[in-house]
């Protein structure tokens, strides 16, 4: 038996740090979308069942990790498959907005990503969709948003046709990197974003990012992860509460500190706390 047609929840919010885009976290049941177009890009990742997507000729059922990209202006429309239910996030974004965040970000300006399928399977830019939109819903980690939509965009630059040569050519840059693992070394607090954080050290956001994976093997904001956790451990081991070492090392509260802790380390601060009482 089918669903019936429904939306079963749906939270829409603006994200100004996002390129201005309107988010949208939704869950449906049955529903069907007639041809239709927007006035901005749609960054789609679907987060759970089957969607029927149809976009120019081409249709594909999209499951759980697959990304949607269609352009403003460009007719599409999806209806329920399998069950009859699926979860999704998007970004609306307006061309304009586009435009300014690739010269923002230090790369060749463009309005449209223009990708030869609008179906991408890429599960490091599914990661980075979603976590743009997980992080501006729960406005969690400006630093971990920023670099995540900077990682999406250039992903996304990279796969249209032809234009993956215009991307800037970034050398090694051994004292860089080394400059900016002792700035987020020495201040676990330091409240940054991959913009500030460029900003600061004369470069553009692409450079910085492009270089620092090349020469640490790992994202800025990955290693100040890593610092922080790495000072919190002999902390825990000396049996300090476990709330003032999340403060301690820089976390936004307990749960932050939980959660980031768990990921890295596969247990949380309280199970690791107790193998050493």
């Amino acid at each position: 038996m089918k669903a019936a047609s429904a939306i079963r929840s749906v939270k829409v919010w603006r994200a100004p740090d996002v390129m201005d885009a309107v988010m949208l976290k939704g869950q449906f049941a049955g529903h069907r979308y007639p041809p239709h177009a927007h006035d901005t890009h749609c960054l789609a990742v679907i987060t759970g069942g089957e969607l029927a997507v149809e976009v120019r000729g081409q249709r594909r059922i999209c499951r759980r990790g697959d990304v949607i990209v269609i352009d403003a202006d460009v007719v599409h429309s999806g209806a329920a498959a399998g069950d009859g239910r699926w979860k999704m996030r998007v970004e609306h974004v307006q061309p304009a907005e586009l435009a300014a965040y690739c010269d923002r970000l230090g790369i060749a300006r463009r309005e449209r990503f223009e990708l030869e399928s609008p179906f991408v399977v890429d599960n490091a830019l599914s990661r980075h969709l979603y976590g743009v939109n997980w992080c501006s819903e729960k406005n969690d980690d400006p630093f971990k948003r920023s670099e995540a939509l900077a990682c999406a965009i250039v992903g996304l630059y990279a796969r249209q046709p032809g234009r993956s040569g215009d991307l800037p050519s970034v050398r090694s840059e051994p004292a860089l990197v080394r400059a900016i693992r002792r700035r987020l070394r020495e201040d676990l607090h330091a409240r940054v974003t991959l913009s500030t954080l460029a900003s600061e050290f004369g470069v553009t956001p692409f450079v910085l990012l492009r270089a620092f994976v090349r020469e640490a093997g790992l994202s800025p904001h990955a290693f100040q992860q890593q610092e922080r956790l790495r000072a919190a451990m002999p902390m825990l081991r000396d049996g300090r509460p476990i709330a003032e070492v999340g403060a301690r090392t820089g976390f936004a509260d307990q749960s932050h500190f939980t959660r980031v802790f768990k990921q890295q380390t596969g247990v949380t601060p309280k199970i690791y706390q107790s193998a050493f009482s």
